[in-house]
This record gives structure tokens, sequence and C-alpha cells, in this order.
């Protein structure tokens, strides 16, 4: 229900994207690049893929990982 009542206040500013395979791979690249960090999700790299490719910059998230890959991301709350 609480859902449900998110998506329709959201309505016009919510898109869903889907995870192609060429995000799939970038992702893969980017698990590669940060084999350094292995905490980090793949969840969170497909996510990073396609706020990168959307030119997205802010992302409500709890996880400090966006901050530690050097993307330019904002965390928001700060």
């Amino acid at each position: 229900m609480r859902s449900s009542i998110c998506l329709r206040s959201a309505r016009g500013a919510l898109q869903i994207q889907r995870l192609t395979t060429e995000r799939f791979h970038a992702a893969l690249e980017l698990r590669k690049h940060f084999r350094d960090k292995p905490d980090i999700s793949f969840t969170d790299l497909t996510t990073m893929v396609i706020m990168r490719e959307l030119q997205i910059k802010a992302v409500v998230t709890e996880d400090n990982h966006f901050l530690h890959v050097g993307m330019g991301f904002q965390r928001l709350p700060e």
C-alpha cells in the first residue's frame, strides 16, 4: 500500500530503467575497475552505470559507496 502511494505521488517524476545487456556489461567493467572495493554491490554498480548514462548526480541513499568511486555523485540526505 505504501509503495503505491509513493508511486502515485511521483507520477511524472519517476522513471523505470531497464538493465540492458550493454548496461550489464558496463557494470561488469566497473566491477573490474573497482575490484579494490569488493563491498560495492553489483546493484550499486548497475545504478552507477545508469546514473552516469542519464547524467544524474544526486542519489537518495544511506550508502557511502556512491561517494567512494570518484564519479561525482552526491548522496542525499547529506
